[in-house]
């Protein structure tokens, strides 16, 4: 006759709170540690990739010079900023990509604006600080070195960034001028680079050289 055995199950066991309580903080602990790191990549990123695409920009805008001889409208035609608002306000929507010359419309995640521009170009005593086209190239305003480098020409192509952080602004500053033509605080008016300092919001509107004709 068989006896039957009667196997003994053991207890399910689980974490207590306490287990529970040290497991959670040691999770936000790691969290702490690593989304900023996150962010901070994905801020270099964007722009990273601004400085690439502005490149991508003034290699199109050079080409357009070099098929007509000036800066213009599609197809070569004058541009007056009076009566071609758009064309000037998104050349390169309107000239560019019509041309061939860029893919799409050019875009930042950096800012809330994000646009390539023909401005008209200052004289050569316009003073960088507030003169949107005026730019002050080597940071020097003594001869033979003028005030305003970015003169000599009808137009002023340019990009403008508004909203921008500060950081964010000085790291596209270094990327570009590098760290002799940048400052750290205020606002940076001399290089490439341009921002002013908005007191109210603590953002900057950043405007940036990319060739003048």
């Amino acid at each position: 006759m068989k006896v039957a055995r009667h196997q003994s199950v053991p207890a399910q066991s689980g974490f207590t709170l306490i287990e529970m309580i040290g497991v959670l903080a040691i999770i936000a602990v790691l969290a702490g540690m690593l989304v900023p790191r996150v962010f901070s990549a994905i801020n270099d990123s964007a722009i990273s990739r601004l400085v690439v695409n502005l490149h991508w920009v003034r290699s199109a805008g050079t080409s357009y010079i070099a098929k007509y001889g000036r800066l213009g409208r599609a197809g070569g035609l004058p541009l007056n900023l009076l009566t071609h608002t758009n064309e000037a306000a998104h050349w390169d929507t309107a000239v560019l990509v019509p041309e061939l010359l860029f893919e799409q419309s050019f875009s930042s995640r950096l800012g809330t604006t994000a646009v390539i521009e023909l401005v008209a170009a200052e004289g050569v005593d316009a003073d960088p600080a507030t003169a949107p086209s005026a730019y002050d190239f080597d940071g020097s305003t003594v001869a033979p070195s003028l005030a305003n480098e970015a003169s000599g020409g009808t137009f002023v192509l340019q990009c403008r960034l508004t909203e921008v952080g500060v950081e964010d602004a000085q790291a596209i500053n270094r990327l570009l001028d590098g760290p002799t033509l940048g400052v750290s605080s205020g606002d940076d008016t001399k290089g490439r680079v341009k921002y002013l300092l908005d007191g109210t919001t603590g953002s900057c509107t950043v405007r940036i050289y990319l060739l003048h004709k």
